[in-house]
C-alpha cells in the first residue's frame, strides 16, 4: 500500500532516523575515545573504507529509489515490485563480494592509504569484523529505500532506533566488559555494530514483505526482468560513481593528512568529522524527502511543481544551516571537548570548525540540487562536474595547500570548501535551467 506524502511527513521522520543512524558511528568514536585518541582515530580511518564499500551498494539502491518513486507516480505497481526484487537479488550478491573482500584485504587497504603502526592494531580488528557482515548493510539499504519511497518513513525511524539502542548497549558491554561479557576493545565495538545491523535487516525485511511487496513477487526472479536491471544501472551507476569519486578523494586526502601532517591532525579530522556529521542531518532529511516527492511528481508529469518544490526545500535547508554554522564558529571549543581533553587537538578543532561553518553552506547546494536532479532522472551532469572538481580542486588543492604552501589542516579544509561551493553553484544552475525535464523514465 502506498501512503500519501508531504515534505514534513517524510522529512521529520527521516530527520530523526538520520540522527540515529549517524549516531551509530559517532557513538563508536565517542566510546573508543574513552580508551584512547588512537583507538578513536583508527576506527575513524577504517570507517572511511567501510563507507567506500557502502557507496558501491548505491549503484543499485539509488537507481531503485528513483525508479520506485517514478513508478509510484505513474501508478505502475508491477514495475515497482519488479524493481524491488531485482534490487534485493543484485545487492545481496554485491554485498557478499564486498564482505569477503574487506575481511581478507581490509588491513592491506589500510596500509595502502598510509595508516600508521600506532593505529593499525585497532583499525585492522574493526574493519575485518564489520567488513565480513557488510552484506547486511547492502540488504538493509534496499529495504529502507523501499519503505521510504512508499511513505513509511516513520517505520524506518522505529527500526533505526531499535538498531541504535542495541548498538549502544553492545558497545558499552563489549568495550568495557559490562554485564559479565569480555572487554574486547575496538573488536567489541565492531561486533556490536554488526549485531545491531542484523536485527535491523530482520525487522525491515519482515515489514517490506508484509506491507509493501507480496511474496508472490519472488516469482519475478524466475524470468529475470533484465530491462529493470538496465534501468537500475543506468541511474545508479553514474550516481554511485559520483559518491565513489567523493569517497576515494576523501581517502586520498586522509592519506595526505596522515603522511604530511601526522597522527594528531588525523585525530582532529576524525573528531571534527563526527561533529560536522550532525550539521548534515537537516539537509539530508530534506533532500531525501525532496527526491521522493520529485520522483513522484515526475512520474505524474508535473514538471513545474517539481521545480518549485526543490527551490523551496533548498531555502529551508540554507537558513537552517546558517544557524548551525554560527554554532560551529562560536562554540567549536565546547564541541571539541566532548571528544578530547588534549589542548592541541581542541585548539586545532576550533579552527577547522570555524572554516567548516562556511563549507557547509556550499555543501547544501550539492545535497539538495543533486537529489532533485536524481529524482528527475538527470544523473550524468553532477557526476561529470564531480569527477572534475573533487579531484581538480579538493584532492589536488589539499596537496598543494599542505605540501607546497604548508598551510596544514586548514589548507585541507580550504580545498574542500572551494570544491563544495563551485560544484554547488553549477548544480543549482543545472536545476534552474530545467534541462532535467527531458530525463523522465516513465
Amino acid at each position: 500500500m502506498v501512503k500519501k506524502v508531504t515534505l514534513l511527513s517524510l522529512a521529520i521522520p527521516i530527520f530523526f532516523e538520520v540522527i540515529l543512524f549517524m549516531t551509530l558511528g559517532v557513538v563508536d568514536t565517542l566510546m573508543l575515545s574513552r580508551i584512547s585518541d588512537q583507538a578513536a582515530g583508527a576506527v575513524g580511518i577504517a570507517n572511511q573504507l567501510i563507507n567506500f564499500t557502502n557507496i558501491i551498494f548505491t549503484i543499485i539502491s539509488v537507481g531503485a529509489a528513483i525508479l520506485i518513486a517514478q513508478f509510484i507516480g505513474a501508478k505502475k505497481w508491477v514495475d515497482c515490485h519488479m524493481t524491488i526484487m531485482v534490487a534485493y537479488v543484485v545487492l545481496t550478491i554485491i554485498g557478499a563480494i564486498c564482505s569477503i573482500g574487506l575481511f581478507f584485504f581490509g588491513p592491506d587497504l589500510l596500509i595502502l592509504i598510509g595508516i600508521t603502526p600506532g593505529l593499525m592494531g585497532y583499525a585492522s580488528d574493526y574493519i575485518r569484523i564489520v567488513g565480513i557482515f557488510m552484506f547486511l548493510q547492502a540488504f538493509l539499504n534496499i529495504s529502507t529505500v523501499t519503505m521510504r519511497s512508499y511513505g513509511y518513513s516513520k517505520q524506518t525511524l522505529y527500526i533505526t532506533a531499535t538498531m541504535n539502542i542495541i548498538n549502544i548497549i553492545g558497545d558499552y558491554a563489549l568495550l568495557f566488559g559490562a554485564f559479565g561479557l569480555p572487554a574486547l576493545g575496538a573488536a567489541g565495538v565492531a561486533i556490536a555494530t554488526s549485531i545491531s545491523r542484523l536485527i535491523a535487516v530482520i525487522l525491515s525485511t519482515i515489514f517490506v514483505f508484509k506491507n509493501i511487496v507480496p511474496l508472490s513477487a519472488i516469482t519475478y526472479i524466475k524470468n529475470f526482468p533484465k530491462h529493470i536491471l538496465r534501468l537500475l544501472l543506468k541511474l545508479g551507476f553514474p550516481a554511485a560513481l559520483e559518491n565513489l569519486s567523493y569517497n576515494v578523494s576523501q581517502i586520498v586526502i586522509t592519506g595526505i593528512v596522515l603522511v604530511y601532517l601526522g597522527e594528531e591532525m588525523s585525530i582532529v579530522r576524525t573528531y571534527v568529522g563526527s561533529i560536522v556529521t550532525f550539521a548534515l542531518i537537516v539537509t539530508i532529511a530534506i533532500s531525501q524527502a525532496n527526491q521522493i516527492i520529485i520522483g513522484r511528481l515526475i512520474g505524474e508529469g508535473l514538471m513545474d511543481e517539481a521545480y518549485h518544490v526543490c527551490i523551496k526545500n533548498f531555502r529551508i535547508a540554507f537558513y537552517v544551516m546558517c544557524g548551525i554554522g554560527v554554532i560551529f564558529y562560536f562554540f567549536g571549543g565546547q564541541l571539541m571537548r566532548i571528544f578530547s581533553d588534549n589542548p592541541s587537538i581542541i585548539e586545532w578543532g576550533m579552527i577547522i570548525l570555524a572554516l567548516d561553518a562556511f563549507l557547509e553552506l556550499g555543501r547544501i547546494f550539492n545535497i539538495v540540487f543533486i537529489s532533485g536532479l536524481r529524482g528527475a532522472g538527470d544523473v550524468i551532469f553532477s557526476v561529470v562536474i564531480g569527477l572534475v572538481f573533487m579531484w581538480g580542486i579538493a584532492a589536488a588543492g589539499a596537496y598543494v595547500f599542505v605540501v607546497i604552501f604548508d598551510w596544514g589542516l586548514p589548507g585541507v579544509w580550504l580545498a574542500l570548501l572551494l570544491d563544495e561551493w563551485v560544484r554547488g553553484i553549477l548544480n543549482f544552475l543545472r536545476w534552474h535551467n530545467k534541462k532535467w525535464v527531458t530525463k523522465a523514465l516513465v
